[in-house]
């Protein structure tokens, strides 16, 4: 019998196996495939999340920026007189957005800030016309506002990973009470501030 011959009758007896090994081998080269374009695809989302990430954070600076500077026309309107504020809209937006984007501590306390913001409005403007008999709670709402958006600063600029999760301490409200109202308001130790003061001292340790 010649060579050709037997090699067939090889084949012929043992194709099944041949077959089966054949297959186990190009399932294994696919999985090898099918893996690598897997960790390809993880490595490009992850870059792509931490990219998102830093066009996140690239816009917190100037959102809150907006929200201090809606915090001191709040304060002055409250104590000076004049126009109600207009809501700082584009800061808002674009709070937001980034909730999505950046870590999951920033992103609940991003979440708090606009909750809040929410509410302070709403009694802002539901509440205008007794604004003397309700000075006290109204400043309070504001200068709460501000302490939230002063502990997503030092993240936003990519100075601290990690924020402050608790809620605002008496000396972090006392704090923003001197970014929220006028150097000449606070320097003259004003009897409108009394009332603030003693909000703050009872409700924060």
């Amino acid at each position: 019998m010649c060579t050709l011959s037997l090699f067939y009758e090889f084949l012929k007896e043992w194709q099944t196996l041949i077959g089966s090994i054949l297959a186990l081998i190009a399932a294994f080269v696919t999985i090898r495939v099918m893996g690598r374009q897997i960790r390809i695809d993880e490595n490009r989302h992850k870059d792509l999340l931490a990219r998102r990430k830093m066009a996140a954070r690239a816009q917190m600076p100037d959102a809150l920026s907006g929200i201090v500077v809606y915090v001191r026309e709040c304060c002055k309107y409250l104590l000076e007189g004049g126009d109600i504020p207009s809501p700082p809209i584009a800061s808002l937006n674009s709070l937001k957005e980034v909730i999505e984007f950046i870590d999951d501590k920033e992103s609940e306390k991003t979440f708090t800030l606009v909750s809040w913001y929410q509410v302070q409005n709403a009694r802002l403007i539901s509440i205008d016309k007794y604004k003397k008999t309700h000075l006290d709670d109204l400043l309070y709402d504001v200068v709460l506002l501000l302490a939230y958006a002063n502990y997503l600063f030092e993240y936003a600029r990519n100075e601290d990973e990690n924020t402050a999760s608790e809620k605002p301490s008496k000396i972090e409200m006392h704090t923003a009470i001197k970014s929220a109202i006028s150097t000449e308001i606070w320097a003259s130790d004003d009897d409108r501030l009394s009332g603030l003061r003693a909000h703050i001292d009872r409700r924060h340790s």
